[in-house]
């Protein structure tokens, strides 16, 4: 071996390990850097030169810098905070919900049993005018606390949709920067430490995306990462395509309609909303259309429940005025949809109660038959409920009982799912974090083992120099 070829592989291990421990020093400033994943440079023997039969090594160099990235990890991390993400949005959402409900709920439940209540008391002195305004009032009071129950029910949908409609607005934000980072790792494939923090700051996004709305991912030759959400294409190399939200048509009813979900789609939109079923979206859809609505749908029924028993039974009887044939309550129409919005006293009643039916004969004195079956409304198992994927019969309080039970029930497993998830997303990330965080032992000991090396090769380059000399 020449002289100038010790020389060289002296030169070589110095410029390897030198650029070694560049990268160690860097994995150290970067400890604490969020998303950032330790890099590792690979360093392998030169081309063998083969004198006479002889092989003797040529140098080294360092070939290139690797992150040090699990891909199976990082695709199960993310496959799990898009559950963690969905679970989330639904605990803390329907604790909400189940708060508001339970209080309107308590307060219907009062609100019933005071005005079948007034109306027993009725029957028991029918001659009384005063208890005819007492449950007039209480009558005022009961289609009031169902309103307000209902406008509860739909403020919180409403509120919903504002943060779908926000949340929207963030998953474009992130899937366009996506986009971006795309382009911009196959533009600097030529500067690798670039790509790399690129490649740090896409798995970043991924994991954030990911809390936000269900996906499937696919890596084409390039390294560009594909988006795929409800069938359709979310991201495509440098391209992204936005999530918008456009609302139902308004029902006077049932309130100002619901959002549903497009994607932009070569121009034009396409309706996604049935497959968002995970993340930050999916869950807040979920305690929207599968909670709420049908908590309003359950109070519909209630108010077309009591709306037309109690009239059936009023138009019977007499006014003081000797005039049958009244609702007390406003007509209901054909079916319970939007009932709980509409349901109030009837404008006759509103204008004296004197036209409150208390008997057949409104000028017979004692008689009590129509407000007596009135009253007993109240403990007739004749609301039809579905429960526990079943249809019974329950009373009124039943049934206000059972909207709040399923709310409940649903609550306490989404939280307990909450809790189990949110361990299964933090182990996931623990272990990643074993594997592509920053160990400060570990580059400790590999910088002390470059700095060796580096002070050997060194010191064979002066060997050199003094053979040559």
């Amino acid at each position: 071996m020449a002289v100038n070829d010790i020389l060289e592989i002296g030169r070589q291990g110095l410029t390897s390990n030198r650029q070694a421990l560049q990268t160690t020093a860097g994995n150290i400033a970067n400890a604490n850097t969020p998303g950032y994943t330790r890099r590792r440079a690979v360093v392998e023997t030169n081309n063998l030169a083969i004198p006479q039969g002889a092989s003797l090594g040529s140098g080294v160099e360092v070939k290139r810098v690797m992150r040090i990235h699990d891909q199976f990890i990082g695709k199960q991390i993310i496959d799990e905070s898009q559950s963690f993400g969905g679970v989330k949005a639904k605990s803390e959402n329907l604790h909400r919900v189940e708060i508001v409900a339970q209080r309107d709920a308590d307060n219907v439940t009062k609100l019933v049993d005071k005005f079948f209540g007034d109306l027993r008391e009725l029957s028991v002195s029918p001659e009384t005018a005063a208890l005819r305004n007492v449950v007039q009032s209480s009558g005022t009071a009961l289609s009031g606390g169902v309103r307000n129950m209902f406008s509860d029910l739909e403020g919180m949908k409403q509120d919903l949709d504002y943060r779908i409609e926000d949340s929207v607005t963030q998953v474009n934000g992130l899937t366009r920067e996506l986009a971006s980072l795309n382009k911009n790792i196959v533009q600097g494939s030529g500067r690798k430490d670039t790509v790399l923090e690129l490649e740090d700051r896409r798995d970043s996004l991924m994991r954030e995306i990911s809390q936000k709305i269900n996906f499937q991912t696919h890596m084409d030759d390039l390294g560009q990462i594909s988006v795929v959400t409800g069938g359709c294409v979310l991201v495509q190399g440098d391209q992204s395509n936005d999530l918008f939200s456009v609302r139902t048509a308004a029902d006077g009813e049932k309130g100002p309609g619901s959002l549903d979900i497009f994607i932009k789609n070569h121009g034009e939109g396409r309706k996604i909303t049935a497959g968002i079923t995970d993340g930050e979206l999916g869950g807040m859809m979920h305690v929207r259309d599968k909670v709420i609505n049908p908590a309003i749908d359950h109070l519909d029924k209630i108010a077309y429940h009591i709306a037309n028993e109690v009239n059936a039974i009023h138009r019977d009887g007499e006014g003081m005025d000797g005039t049958s044939g009244r609702n007390f309550f406003k007509e209901m129409g054909d079916n319970s949809q939007g009932a709980a919005f509409r349901f109030d006293l009837h404008d006759s009643i509103k204008d004296s109660h004197e036209n409150i039916a208390v008997g057949m004969s409104g000028n017979s004195p004692g008689s009590n038959e129509i407000a007596l079956k009135i009253a007993n409304i109240q403990n007739e198992k004749g609301l039809a409920t579905s429960h526990m994927g079943t249809q019974e019969n329950y009373t009124i309080n039943e049934s206000l009982n059972s909207l709040i039970g399923r709310i409940g029930v649903e609550t306490q497993r989404e939280g307990n799912m909450l809790s189990h998830q949110q361990d299964v997303v933090q182990q996931l990330e623990n272990y990643r974090q074993s594997i592509e965080g920053v160990n400060l032992e570990e580059e400790a000991v590999n910088m002390i083992q470059y700095q060796t090396v580096f002070n050997a090769s060194a010191k064979a380059m002066k060997v050199g120099e003094e053979l040559f000399n």
